[in-house]
């Protein structure tokens, strides 16, 4: 009987490597399960078919099923949990997931680098992305050859977290040293390029990139516009025509988003293909067919062409199917097509309509206000006599809207979390670093059984206590370490890449930060530079400081903070 179920799930685990939906996967998972029903790697199996399939429910339970047996499958199922629900952008349970990984495991990069992804979106951009940044570091001290497979991660997840084309493009640039096979990265970087107005970087990676495929039409695109940047800032040296005045179309930013969100299925055509699926009765009742192929190519191409080519507007006064305080409805071929021409033949009469500037509008609350498209994308609630006012950073974001109110998965990374100014004022010179740095101090020279020691280790419980200089580090769960010396504590040391609280042991402090604008922060909390040593073996530079009567170092590494510490003096 054992040799059965042993050979049958041999077999189901070659099978999944090869055909992972195949349906002997799951008879073959479920026969071992019916002689031994808590068989964790069985119910693992299982729960990565039914992934597969398409069944994320029931994945869902097989793996937390697995989670609860605590066996040496946790971090497995942890990991599985993390990816499903990634996929199904849940990001704040992605979140919960990527550090319950950590909490179990320390060692891989990979498992920082998805932590780093699921922060940025769950909304901590900033931190997600310095999280990634530490986690290419860590590839690069603990594992070199997967290197530029990190690199290729990080380039891939900053785009998925829509970082901006100035974070983008050197994670991007740094892949395609490493590693030049990923075209999809290479492509999107020329147009990152394009968005920040480095036409012949541009031009020159386009053209590299059409000689390994010389039939892609937006690499032709891509070479096309550069050159067209290139005869324009040309031209404009001799004309009134500047730099500042393409900007301001933000018509280079529009098509780094465009082509960065169709890549990512968050463009406008993905919106209203989710919208088609959840939309009420009652809004698809008002809503016509789409316009004819002659109508479509007199309109704008920013967005009204996409949204007319799915429905040609909606009858007056049916703007309330919408759902909103605001009842607009969309614009008709017709209707835009007549409005513009209104416009153009009495300029003055229609101030609001610039004739120098992009915009078009969509739709219309029949009371004279409008939703319009504008430069970079951004749309805009539009009346008369009145300054435009924000409604969406996209017409793709507000249909995504609507898409999450009607039920719908958004595919999109949570807004942006800007952190609260803090109430306290800032410290004076002199006064201790703020953050965990306050608690490590307070436990120097304090002995095992004093508050700040235990302060101390119930902010990290996984440190590791080192009571002999003979005794080799043990690993730490928290990546820190503390040394104690007859029973008095010496120093606290502080791994960066792998303590999950690292960004608040000195709260405020850029850890990914350039070494002037770190030593500008310290002194300016009251700290007083001390010495500096570089290590010739690793190249690791130490910068050490007075305060608060105590010894702090940072250790520096690949240009950021790899290690903290604080000693007594």
């Amino acid at each position: 009987m054992n040799d059965t179920v042993e050979r049958d799930l041999d077999l189901a685990w070659e099978l999944i490597a090869a055909q992972p939906a195949h349906p002997k996967v799951a008879e073959l998972a479920l026969r071992v399960l019916a002689a031994q029903p808590e068989r964790s790697s069985a119910l693992m199996l299982l729960g990565n078919h039914r992934r597969v399939c398409g069944e994320a429910d029931e994945a869902r339970r097989l793996f937390l099923r697995v989670a609860g047996q605590r066996d040496t499958w946790f971090t497995m199922a942890a990991r599985a949990l993390r990816q499903l629900e990634s996929a199904e952008h849940d990001h704040d349970e992605a979140l919960r997931w990527a550090r319950t990984v950590l909490g179990e495991s320390h060692e891989n990069w990979d498992d920082w680098m998805k932590l780093g992804s699921a922060q940025a979106l769950s909304g901590a951009h900033e931190e997600g992305w310095r999280q990634l940044d530490e986690a290419v570091a860590l590839c690069a001290r603990t594992a070199p050859d997967d290197l530029p497979k990190a690199l290729a991660k990080r380039a891939e997840y900053l785009l998925g977290s829509f970082a901006p084309p100035e974070r983008f493009a050197p994670a991007a640039e740094e892949a395609i040293r490493a590693d030049a096979a990923d075209s999809w990265v290479a492509m999107v970087l020329g147009y990152a390029y394009l968005a920040q107005y480095r036409f012949d970087d541009a031009e020159q990676l386009g053209l590299r990139l059409l000689r390994e495929d010389p039939t892609d039409d937006l690499l032709r695109s891509l070479v096309e516009t550069a050159r067209s940047m290139l005869r324009i800032v040309e031209k404009a040296r001799g004309d009134d025509i500047t730099l500042d005045d393409i900007r301001r179309t933000g018509a280079l930013e529009m098509a780094w988003r465009q082509l960065r969100d169709q890549k990512l299925g968050t463009d406008l055509a993905s919106a209203l293909t989710a919208l088609e699926a959840v939309m009420p009765d009652e809004l698809r009742a008002t809503l016509r067919p789409g316009a004819t192929p002659s109508e479509l190519t007199k309109v704008g191409a920013m967005v009204a062409e996409d949204l007319l080519a799915r429905h040609d507007g909606q009858p007056p006064g049916s703007g309330a199917a919408w759902g909103q305080a605001e009842p607009f409805r969309l614009l008709s071929a017709a209707e835009i097509l007549a409005m513009d021409a209104e416009i153009e033949a009495d300029r003055a009469a229609h101030p609001g309509w610039p004739e120098n500037e992009l915009w078009e509008q969509v739709m219309t609350d029949d009371a004279g206000t409008y939703l319009v498209a504008v430069a970079f994308g951004a749309l805009v609630r539009r009346r008369p006599g009145q300054p435009d006012e924000p409604v969406a950073d996209s017409m793709a974001d507000w249909i995504w809207d609507r898409v999450a109110d009607f039920g719908g998965r958004d595919p999109r990374p949570a807004p942006r979390k800007i952190e609260e100014p803090s109430a306290d004022p800032p410290p004076a010179p002199g006064t201790p670093l703020t953050g965990v740095i306050v608690t490590m101090c307070a436990a120097l020279g304090a002995p095992e059984d004093s508050a700040a020691y235990a302060e101390l280790r119930e902010l990290f419980p996984g440190s590791t206590v080192r009571r002999s200089e003979l005794v080799p580090d043990e690993p730490s769960v928290d990546g820190v370490y503390l040394e104690a010396l007859d029973g008095l504590v010496t120093r606290v040391s502080v791994d960066v890449a792998r303590c999950p609280s690292a960004d608040r042991v000195i709260s405020g402090l850029d850890l990914g930060g350039h070494r002037g604008s770190v030593d500008a922060y310290v002194r300016a909390h009251g700290a007083v530079p001390h010495n500096s040593w570089v290590n010739r073996a690793n190249g690791e530079a130490t910068v050490v400081y007075d305060f608060a009567g105590n010894r702090l170092g940072l250790v520096w590494a690949d240009g950021s903070i790899a290690r903290i510490f604080v000693t007594g003096a």
